[in-house]
């Protein structure tokens, strides 16, 4: 009997555990106001719509290059800009792949030409050599 009320109260904390968690992760990565800070456009890298239903606000969790998140109104002018931005990087990288993808099955390998004499060696000291003979050998002018 003992052994089934440890085992009923344990059932118990797991569930609670497991509640609690769920309930509150999500919570973790919801907007609870919107930021007035408006970083350059260009520095934008991702964003996530955040709907109403699940976080208490309907927002746009913007990243920036440094992983810094800004929330916003996501029918401000400037969030609007910074969402084009993003999406016209990303169709614009995906063609470039594609471009490049598809270029290289007609290419063929050129065979690399290497010099017999072996590469000159402009270090520092030849170079004041090189300075200090073109002005010895200088006319003065008048």
């Amino acid at each position: 009997m003992q052994l089934s009320l440890v085992l009923a109260a344990l059932l118990c904390f797991t569930t609670w555990v497991t509640f609690v968690n769920a309930t509150h992760g999500s919570e973790r990565n919801c907007c609870l106001q919107w930021s007035t800070t408006k970083v350059p456009v260009n520095r934008i890298v991702n964003y996530t719509i955040q709907p109403e239903g699940v976080c208490p606000i309907k927002a746009v969790l913007l990243e920036t290059r440094r992983r810094n998140k800004l929330c916003s109104d996501p029918d401000s002018e400037w969030a609007k800009r910074a969402m084009a931005k993003v999406d016209k990087d990303r169709t614009s990288s995906l063609e470039v792949g594609q471009k490049q993808e598809g270029s290289t099955d007609d290419m063929t390998p050129a065979a690399t030409v290497t010099s017999k004499k072996g590469s000159k060696r402009r270090g520092r000291n030849r170079r004041r050599k090189n300075h200090r003979r073109g002005r010895k050998g200088q006319k003065k002018r008048a």
